[in-house]
């Protein structure tokens, strides 16, 4: 472990070779120790480089950590299949962080709305995941036309579609759950163009195209995640 001053923090970094990483990592512990998660050696100057260019986060997750008093509930969350525990924390900002498998959220004395931020982030992920895979559904269904996509947060269904509209949706909830499950979902909403109740055809067309789609449906369904959002 080797002590750095970064402007006003006295750091002591402790540098590990990954040689499997693709990407530097940076985590802050406790007592102002700095682990960098590296594929390749770095000597001291780029160490202090790479410290002074993330300075800020540096200093806001050590002075968050230093605030342990202010930490108001503890729980679970769930992301894409990953559990993280929730951290809700009273300082002057409204935003949320993951860090070393916790789900930080930050909000004012005067709010109450961690709820509102939770759900928010849930969009966010979901919107970038339908984003990144909804063209490579409409190809295999064959559906040249716009798609309109929404977002609710909602407990009563997992997706709806509404062919007269061009336009499908999702409940913000479905980014808990792996992504095999969250894209079956997207195959199923489109399937909807072609068929607007589930009968024999409307399966047969989702098993050609997503193979094995019933029993990722089933998984889908005997999940129950008991978060506190």
């Amino acid at each position: 472990m080797i002590k750095y001053k970064i402007r006003d923090l006295d750091l002591n970094v402790d540098v590990i070779l990954k040689p499997r990483n693709r990407k530097i990592y940076i985590r802050v512990k406790e007592n102002n120790v700095i682990n960098i998660t590296t594929p390749i050696r770095l000597d001291s100057y780029k160490i202090e480089k790479y410290l002074n260019n993330s300075y800020s986060f540096i200093k806001k997750t050590i002075e968050r950590m230093n605030k342990k008093e202010e930490i108001i509930i503890s729980n679970k969350l769930h992301l894409f299949g990953q559990e993280y525990e929730i951290k809700e924390i009273i300082d002057e900002d409204n935003s949320y962080v993951i860090c070393d498998g916790e789900f930080i959220i930050i909000h004012k004395k005067e709010s109450e709305d961690s709820a509102k931020l939770v759900h928010n982030y849930y969009k966010e992920c979901l919107s970038h995941f339908i984003n990144r895979y909804l063209e490579e559904a409409k190809s295999a269904l064959r559906i040249n036309k716009i798609v309109n996509v929404g977002y609710k947060n909602v407990k009563t269904y997992f997706g709806i579609c509404k062919p007269k509209e061009n336009r499908i949706g999702f409940s913000t909830k479905l980014c808990k759950y792996e992504p095999v499950l969250i894209k079956s979902v997207i195959y199923h909403e489109l399937a909807h163009f072609y068929f607007l109740n589930h009968q024999a055809g409307f399966y047969k067309l989702l098993e050609n195209v997503f193979p094995n789609y019933k029993y990722y449906q089933h998984k889908l369904r005997m999940i129950k995640y008991d978060d506190k959002y």
